[in-house]
């Protein structure tokens, strides 16, 4: 990799900085949450999985509103405290895949070299709302979330509003992802280098999967974050500027991931 001109590292999220959990797990848990608000199980699943591009895009607003509008889909009318119940099953898993990541160590080693970390993830509400308490929100200086911004990868808006957030041009980043949606050859064509993460516990699940998630990308394949830092050199220092994120249209201060927002 020409590593001259790195500024910036950005971050896919799942299956790159955290598990992004087994489909039964994904499916135990929707059925688990359309018990709590008294529906069909199997229908709220369902319901789940037919929404995930509407969810991802943020056109169901908050998680509140997402599982009471989902609820009400498959013919239920939740109490609040059945709403709740649900909300706190979804928030729990969710945290629980963020607090297996494997990713900090080589988060850490990044930041103490000088680069400004990002992420740019294609997700709905509940990662919004657990991120305060999420191990990794420390160790990133700026997120983009698509159910936020309104655009998924490979869209260039997705990548685009990660690098404005850091003030940086795309020629000055590295993009880090597993290759799932294209989004390496996404983010190659706004002018970013990639290098595509192949968990070691990825490829044994995968192991005899011939298709190809992104195949219209060619480049480096890594299997451990740690060997990012001996790719791609040493940047010019860093400023000593507040972490911050992209929230409606605007970058404004994100803080620490105990912050109450």
């Amino acid at each position: 990799m020409d590593e001259a001109g790195v500024r910036a590292v950005l971050f896919d999220l799942d299956d790159t900085l955290v598990p992004s959990g087994h489909p039964a797990e994904h499916a135990a848990v929707a059925r688990g949450m359309g018990a709590d608000l008294g529906v069909d199980p199997d229908a709220f699943a369902a319901a789940v999985a037919d929404t995930f591009d509407e969810r991802v895009r943020g056109l169901m607003a908050d998680v509140h509103h997402t599982v009471r509008y989902l609820a009400r889909r498959v013919g239920g009318s939740p109490t609040e405290s059945q709403v709740e119940s649900a909300i706190t099953r979804l928030l729990n898993f969710s945290l629980s895949l963020h607090a297996a990541t494997w990713a900090l160590p080589a988060l850490e080693s990044l930041r103490k070299r000088g680069f400004k970390l990002g992420l740019v993830a294609d997700c709905g509400a509940e990662t919004v709302a657990i991120w305060p308490q999420s191990p990794l929100a420390d160790h990133l200086d700026a997120v983009s979330f698509s159910c936020q911004t309104g655009v998924r990868k490979p869209d260039s808006g997705a990548y685009l509003v990660a690098a404005a957030a850091l003030e940086v041009r795309t020629g000055e980043c590295v993009y880090v992802g597993d290759g799932a949606d294209h989004e390496l050859s996404g983010a190659e064509a706004v002018g970013m280098r990639t290098v595509r993460f192949r968990s070691r516990a990825l490829e044994e699940l995968d192991e005899g999967v011939a298709s190809d998630p992104d195949p219209d990308w060619s480049g480096p394949t890594i299997s451990d974050l740690g060997e990012l830092v001996g790719m791609i050199g040493i940047p010019i220092p860093r400023e000593g500027s507040a972490s911050r994120t992209f929230v409606s249209g605007n970058v404004v201060p994100w803080g620490s991931k105990r912050s109450s927002r």
